[in-house]
């Protein structure tokens, strides 16, 4: 089984956003982020990249990287949560 929420959260606090804030960026509830970060669910691949296009990084690399691994990729930086995408 994959830590798919675990990555996932691991990549948002990376880049400084709250589950609120990538909720927003994404279109998908608040509820549902916080339940793929504690691996409750899983999302559909729509729903993913829905997410990860918050981010520099697509699905390929996402699941490439290992958890943990988004800080040491240069990945890393604050995302301002005011703008949008």
């Amino acid at each position: 089984m994959t830590d798919l929420g675990k990555k996932l959260q691991s990549l948002r606090q990376t880049h400084g956003l709250s589950q609120r804030a990538l909720a927003r960026r994404s279109g998908l509830s608040n509820g549902l982020i916080s339940l793929i970060e504690k691996d409750q669910v899983s999302p559909s691949v729509s729903s993913l990249e829905k997410i990860l296009d918050s981010f520099p990084i697509g699905l390929a690399d996402f699941f490439a990287m290992p958890s943990g691994a988004f800080a040491e990729s240069g990945l890393a930086g604050r995302i301002d949560e005011g703008a949008s995408t």
